[in-house]
């Protein structure tokens, strides 16, 4: 035997050319904490508690299917918002997720995302938490 099969060099290289996503989430807000729970059907991210200018990161390769989906539930303390970080949409990969990295921030007036121009762009409003 010379090596690996034809079968599994070509599985290797299939591997290869699937590019590896970059998702960061970031707290933008001034002197609160965020709470953040991101998870895919396969993986479960766990709670992570972001101090202001914190950020979190995951790399990944998405599935052969291309149906990778990270959703996320971001939590302060006068709001929450869950919603897809990463789903499969070219116009969403175009626009957002440009060099595979995908960029959300978190601020007072709700979440952005940085776009392929490097701007923040306004993407979803938090659900406001009642105050005492």
């Amino acid at each position: 035997m010379t090596g690996a099969s034809e079968e599994q060099q070509q599985q290797e290289r299939s591997l290869i050319d699937i590019p590896k996503f970059r998702v960061e989430i970031r707290n933008g807000l001034q002197m609160y904490i965020l709470d953040s729970h991101c998870f895919s059907k396969d993986d479960d991210l766990g709670l992570h508690i972001l101090f202001p200018d914190d950020q979190q990161s995951w790399s990944f390769r998405d599935n052969i299917w291309g149906r990778t989906l990270f959703h996320c539930r971001l939590e302060w303390e006068r709001g929450f918002k869950e919603f897809d970080a990463f789903f499969v949409d070219e116009v969403f990969f175009d626009e957002y997720c440009s060099n595979f990295r995908c960029i959300w921030i978190a601020k007072q007036d709700g979440i952005y995302m940085l776009n392929k121009a490097g701007q923040e762009v306004f993407y979803h409003r938090w659900k406001l938490l009642r105050l005492p």
